[in-house]
């Protein structure tokens, strides 16, 4: 997907009607640090456009590309509600707070790279790991060993628990720091 491209499903997203409480959910994919992930973000964020029918076709694939170009444009950082870039102000540090915008305005998919989950202070976001258990450091909701399985089934596997996920009434009462 070309930056082009993202940025005109970026816009597309955000003037798209803001989720409600209950369906406002991030997707991060957490990485034992083999793999940098970046294919599986539109794959999940297109399977979720296919099946999700609360999400209206709104999965944004927030993309490394993507998020470090809105982190540094100041009117896509008003636009979600960002202060503005500061002159000397870290990257990294930047990176993160794009995320938590982006995660907070819900349906997205994004990769956590080097942000924990106290970083992102995300409610409602579902955590799937990829790679072998014992490789992933953030806890997860599931977790995925790309070894054990066909790389064409993680995108809906993702998907198809992130939904039964999103409906469970017992997840309402709880979140990530309950699953650690």
């Amino acid at each position: 997907m070309t930056a082009s491209i993202s940025l005109s499903v970026f816009h597309q997203w955000l003037l798209a009607e803001p989720s409600s409480k209950t369906s406002a959910c991030a997707i991060i994919l957490h990485f034992d640090g083999q793999k940098s992930g970046a294919s599986l973000i539109p794959e999940v964020a297109a399977y979720l456009n296919e099946y999700d029918d609360d999400g209206d076709g709104r999965w944004l694939p927030a993309t490394d590309e993507l998020v470090s170009k809105i982190s540094r444009d100041a009117n896509h950082r008003q636009l979600l509600g960002m202060d503005e870039l500061e002159e000397g102000a870290d990257p990294a540090d930047e990176f993160h707070k794009t995320l938590s915008a982006l995660g907070q305005r819900g349906h997205v998919v994004f990769r956590s790279g080097n942000v924990t989950v106290e970083e992102l202070d995300l409610e409602n976001t579902f955590h799937a790991g990829i790679g072998k258990p014992e490789d992933i450091k953030q806890p997860c909701h599931i977790i995925l060993n790309p070894a054990l399985l066909d790389a064409k089934s993680i995108p809906p596997i993702i998907g198809d628990v992130f939904l039964e996920w999103l409906h469970c009434e017992s997840r309402r009462d709880s979140s990530i720091r309950d699953i650690r």
